[in-house]
């Protein structure tokens, strides 16, 4: 009931295309170098049965531009864009990490899921303007907490599950490349899966 996996990586992009603004008529996408390494490392550590640990950590402390973007459209320069500046929507930390118990059929889980602060452009604009449309300006780092109850009926490859997303109701900003959107709120869902 133990594994541990890790994983170090480099991209190193010639022409990576990039999704820029798209409220206000600006350009939506954009292409240049960019450079992203970093390690992520997951596992579980516990028995089949009890508590049992699950957890997945990503840290990407490049995510550089390498070039400045230019416009796909018609070659222009992105405002802001330069060689240096991280890459939009690249949080430096990702971290998901459960406690769960699993008996007979039965397994639960409180899960707890962070993202790390991140830029929304090219320029790396750190404060939103305070009459700006929304789509500049640094996300704030948040965290969120689910919650998965599961009962398997293994003979039948059948299970019963409720899931609770975002537990306390949090908002928090997710995106904003169509102006501010706000990430899910609270969302239950009650099933059954059947296997075939």
């Amino acid at each position: 009931g133990t594994n541990v996996q890790a994983t170090v990586f480099r991209n190193d992009f010639k022409r990576l295309i990039a999704v820029g603004s798209i409220a206000g008529g600006s350009t939506p996408l954009a292409e240049g170098e960019a450079l992203f390494q970093g390690v992520e490392l997951s596992g579980r550590l516990g028995r089949e049965s009890g508590v049992y640990l699950r957890g997945a950590f990503t840290f990407l402390p490049t995510a550089e531009q390498t070039t400045p973007f230019r416009q796909v459209a018609n070659g222009a320069l992105v405002a802001g864009s330069a060689a240096g500046n991280r890459q939009p929507y690249a949080p430096k930390r990702l971290l998901t990490a459960a406690v769960g118990y699993a008996m007979g059929g039965f397994d639960t889980q409180l899960e707890a899921v962070h993202v790390g602060e991140q830029f929304s452009d090219f320029a790396n604009t750190e404060t939103a303007p305070a009459t700006g449309n929304g789509q500049t300006g640094k996300l704030a780092a948040y965290a969120i907490w689910n919650a998965a109850v599961n009962y398997y009926l293994k003979p039948q490859k059948t299970a019963l599950f409720l899931t609770i997303k975002n537990l306390g109701d949090k908002t928090y900003i997710v995106d904003r490349t169509r102006g501010i959107q706000v990430g899910m709120p609270r969302l239950v869902q009650a099933g059954v899966r059947l296997g075939f």
